[in-house]
Parts: structure tokens; C-alpha cells; sequence
């Protein structure tokens, strides 16, 4: 769906914007090939505003994230709003909340349907409807990133009959959404196609990439949209198979290294899984199993061993989805027997965690090495 108007010589611009005047610069017959000239504004025909439109201090274009510029539509017909006047709060009460409407799908873009895509080209586009301030922050404490209109300007425009010029009422609407980083996008055209696939039940994603300008204020875009089967809900997934987070691992692990220290056997082996492996290169026989490696311990304990200090130094954590790498470097001094004899090692230590089928966070393998490794 195209949802752009073309840029051709004479065509409508806000009131004081450069002229549009496209123009041959070269031809096949002259110079061997077409090239043309295009003088335009930055605003010029279906365009994007960057926040830096109404503040020098705001956000350039080519500093804002490409993921503004896509997204699914969430939209609002304002036709029934007369020329001239204010679009609400109240008319946009309804809109849902920016977030994406389904699983693997972007964040929603607003999208305000005046039906003043009809007026192009006449005097009465100028006198379109307008966002009042509380329409504004409404889209903005709705989470939206981006709003686009088939209308000239979020704003009121000046026109023959208008009170003011826009200097002297201001661009309140603009100075709340660029504000807080919100693109405004104008002069859409053909939302009646949009309309017709989000009746049809479809969820509709729309493209609004702008020229790659540095600095700049903002640009023509080519305004396309496309409709998409909305997404279906993935099944449960079975408590074992849920991908860790960052934070469980870092519990999981923060868990083990503590109980190690404090020499709480129950907590430390509690924290491995029944089948977990153990290689450990300091030692003449790694332990085959938990159950073997319990045994090591309470045979340490009893001969009066115990941790003095243990630090852990350098941490990564790599995730893998149900699973996950934890290793760092873990600098442990214990005394190694009643009479007060001490010993300290200086280890790299990788732990492989998963998710267990009850949800739970395991240790399913140790692998512990003089360092470096």
C-alpha cells in the first residue's frame, strides 16, 4: 500500500516553505544518460519530522534509531472532527498502548485518519484539524514513538482567515511529541487502504524511512505499508524448556559460590543436578559424580577443612537458552586441616547451568582449572 504523495514541480508545501521544482539536468540524447534536479525542503509532499524541527537541542534524524520508522498500526478515524478544530484526548481515548500486539511482531505506530488527503491541492488543505496538547501527551503516555496524519501539520496552519500566523501561536503539538522523542509524520495519503485491511482482521505494518540527511530536521519519505497475518500465541512451554535470564544465572551462581564459602554442604550440592559431570584438573581424579564428589567434601570437612577467604573476579555469563555458561576466576583459601595448615588456589572455574523440569535453576557440569587456563 502506498501511502505517499510523489514529488512533482508546484506542489502544495507548508505556507513559507521552499518551492518543490524538479527539472532535467541531463538526457540520454545530450550527456548519454537521465539525471534530474531536485530542489526541495526538508518537509516536502509525505515527510518525517525529526524532534530537531522545533528545538536545535533535540534529535537529528540521523540520530534516532531505525526501529521508529517501522512498526504496526494502531489507528483512529478523526474524520467526524470539522475543519479547523482541535483533535482531542477525548477522541483518542481508546488507543491501545504502543507495545507490540503479539509475539514476535514490532511496536505499534499511531496513525489519525482526518480524510484531508482528499483536500490536496486546494485551500481547504490548510484548514485541517489539529492536535490540542492533551491529544499530544496522550499519544506520548501511551508509550507511541511515532504518530503519522493525512493532514499538513499536527499543529494549526496559517491560512487566509487565520487569527494568527504559526509563529505567533506557537507548534505546542510538535513541542510535546518531539519533546519526548516522538517523530511526527504528515501528508499521508491513502489510509482508506489501511483501514480496509485492519476491518478485513488483519494487523497492518507500515514502513516511514526517511533520506539519510545528516543533521537534519527531516525528510520526504515513501510511506508503505503491508498487511500481515497476526502472530499466534506459542504454546506453553514446558517449565524445563523456558530460556534463562541473566538474573537467574546470576543468582544461581552468586547462590553456589556463597554456599561454597560459607561451607553449607546441603545448600552447595542442593545446587547440582543429581546427573551433573565433574573435571577437575587440580586434583589427581575428578569426582564421577555428585554423590562422589559429596563424599570428597565430607571427607575434607572432617579433617577440619574450611574456607578462609574465596573471591570470584572476572564473571561472564553466556546464555543459551535453557541453558547457560557461567565461568570466573575464583581466588580460595582454605585451611586444609586441624592443625591450621592453609592453602590457596587460584582457579578458572566454568559451570554449565539448565533449567531443570521443575523450573529450577541446576548445576549440571564443573569444570575447574589451575589458571590461566
Amino acid at each position: 500500500m502506498d501511502l505517499s504523495f510523489p514529488l512533482v514541480t508546484g506542489m502544495p508545501v507548508y505556507p513559507g516553505d521552499p518551492e518543490v521544482l524538479i527539472s532535467s539536468a541531463l538526457t540520454v540524447a545530450g550527456e548519454g544518460a537521465n539525471v534530474l534536479s531536485l530542489a526541495i525542503g526538508s518537509h516536502s509532499g509525505t515527510h518525517v519530522d525529526a524532534p530537531r524541527h522545533v528545538s536545535d537541542s533535540w534529535a537529528s534524524l540521523d540520530e534516532l534509531p531505525l526501529e521508529v520508522f517501522s512498526g504496526t498500526v494502531e489507528m483512529v478515524d478523526v474524520r467526524g472532527v470539522k475543519r479547523g478544530q482541535p483533535i482531542t484526548a477525548g477522541h483518542l481515548a481508546e488507543i491501545a498502548p504502543a507495545s507490540a500486539p503479539g509475539p514476535g511482531m514490532p511496536a505499534r505506530l499511531l496513525l489519525l485518519r482526518t480524510g484531508f488527503a482528499e483536500a490536496w491541492g486546494t485551500g481547504d488543505y490548510l484548514q485541517h484539524p489539529w492536535l490540542d496538547a492533551g491529544a499530544a501527551q496522550l499519544i506520548v503516555d501511551r508509550g507511541y514513538r511515532a504518530v503519522g496524519l493525512d493532514a499538513l501539520s499536527v499543529d494549526p496552519s496559517p491560512h487566509p482567515g487565520s487569527a494568527a500566523s504559526a509563529a505567533a501561536h506557537g507548534f505546542p503539538a510538535h513541542d510535546i511529541l518531539a519533546g519526548n522523542g516522538c517523530i511526527i509524520v504528515e501528508n499521508l495519503a491513502g489510509l482508506q487502504q489501511v483501514q480496509d485491511a485492519l476491518d478485513s482482521g488483519s494487523e497492518v505494518e507500515i514502513f516511514l524511512f526517511p533520506l539519510s540527511i545528516p543533521d537534519a530536521d527531516g525528510a520526504p519519505i515513501r510511506a508503505v505499508a503491508r498487511t500481515v497475518s497476526a502472530a499466534q500465541p506459542k504454546a506453553a512451554a514446558a517449565p524445563g524448556d523456558v530460556d534463562l535470564t541473566l538474573r537467574e544465572v546470576q543468582d544461581a551462581a552468586e547462590a553456589l559460590i556463597a554456599a561454597f564459602a560459607l561451607c553449607d554442604t546441603d545448600s552447595y550440592f542442593d545446587a547440582f543436578s543429581p546427573d551433573a559431570t565433574f573435571i577437575f584438573h587440580p586434583e589427581t581424579e575428578s569426582p564421577a559424580s555428585r554423590s562422589a564428589y559429596r563424599g570428597l567434601w565430607d571427607g575434607w570437612l572432617a579433617s577440619g577443612w574450611k574456607v578462609l577467604a574465596c573471591s570470584s573476579q572476572d564473571q561472564r555469563i553466556q546464555l543459551l537458552g535453557p541453558a547457560a555458561v557461567f565461568s570466573h576466576r575464583v581466588v580460595t583459601t582454605v585451611q586444609t586441616d586441624a592443625a591450621g595448615g592453609r592453602h590457596t588456589s587460584d582457579e578458572r572455574e566454568t559451570i554449565v547451568f539448565r533449567r531443570a523440569a521443575d523450573g529450577s535453576v541446576r548445576c549440571v557440569h564443573e569444570h575447574l582449572s589451575l589458571f590461566p587456563a
